[in-house]
């Protein structure tokens, strides 16, 4: 089915999910997205407008209709309950709606092992803060520091890695790049401030690290030849690129073994070979 025929079968939910994780809803983007006229767009608009008007509030600055906090408390609440139809995979898979944002061309990276849930409104005020170069003010909890404590962060990339949704940008307290775990945003608000950072400044993200990953060596070698043909195809290892900030959620998730004399089969069947050339890259000790 074209995105022409799916939008206009589903139109209004197509809207509706598009501005819940985008944040807002503008004539242009439907149009870009969309490849519809002017005239079809503004119709789209005031109808779906007309549908759910409690959903949206005009925003003369930046001529686009923002999705109320109204919008964004019943819509979390349906997620959570199972009820909606809303979810961040849906918009993620919708045809064309996020063309835009593939790997290393948008705000948005997908990195391709895992998914988890988070909240619509925490993700669209990090991707729009990222299109508008701005500062978000965030209350933060990590397990370091369980407690909420304040940063302002200049946000760069949203990402999927494992599990979890990070965004990635500097942070001013710290005074360097980090990623943020969504589910442990305690609150989070956007600032009129501009950004002075930029991605290209980021070093980690933008690094590309060459990881030789291999079948465990204390495997027997029945056992490696079975790896082997599982994941490499028969050939001895493979050798995986990744973002240099992205590599510690590719070991985690991927269970590879960074000390093979201690993280051993069978909780291990995976170990990087190169570890002296990727360690740099990888959590502190």
């Amino acid at each position: 089915m074209s995105s022409a025929n799916l939008f206009e079968k589903n139109r209004y939910k197509v809207m509706r999910r598009m501005a819940l994780w985008e944040g807002r809803l503008s004539r242009g983007r439907l149009m870009d997205v969309l490849g519809l006229s002017g005239i079809r767009v503004s119709q789209l608009l005031r109808e779906v407008r007309e549908e759910t008007p409690d959903w949206f509030e005009w925003d003369s600055k930046s001529k686009s209709y923002f999705v109320t906090p109204g919008a964004y408390k019943k819509a979390q609440a349906d997620l959570k309950a199972g009820t909606s139809d809303l979810t961040l995979a849906a918009y993620l898979a919708e045809a064309d709606i996020h063309a835009d944002l593939v790997p290393g061309a948008g705000p948005v990276t997908v990195a391709p092992w895992g998914f988890s849930q988070v909240n619509p409104n925490t993700f669209s005020r990090i991707r729009l803060a990222i299109e508008q170069g701005t500062r978000l003010s965030l209350d933060y909890r990590s397990m370091r520091t369980p407690e909420p404590h304040s940063r302002t962060v200049e946000p760069h990339s949203l990402v999927q890695a494992g599990r979890r949704w990070h965004m990635r940008g500097y942070c001013l307290e710290t005074g360097d790049f980090r990623d943020f775990v969504l589910g442990r945003i305690a609150k989070l608000s956007m600032l009129d401030q501009k950004a002075e950072s930029t991605v290209a400044e980021d070093t980690k993200w933008n690094a590309v690290v060459k990881v030789r990953i291999q079948a465990h060596p204390k495997l027997t070698p029945g056992q490696q030849d079975l790896v082997r043909s599982e994941y490499f195809e028969g050939t001895a290892a493979r050798v995986h690129s990744c973002r240099g900030a992205l590599l510690p959620y590719l070991v985690q998730e991927l269970r590879l073994a960074l000390d093979v004399a201690k993280e051993l089969p069978p909780e291990y069947q995976l170990a990087v070979e190169n570890v002296a050339e990727v360690r740099k890259w990888l959590f502190p000790a």
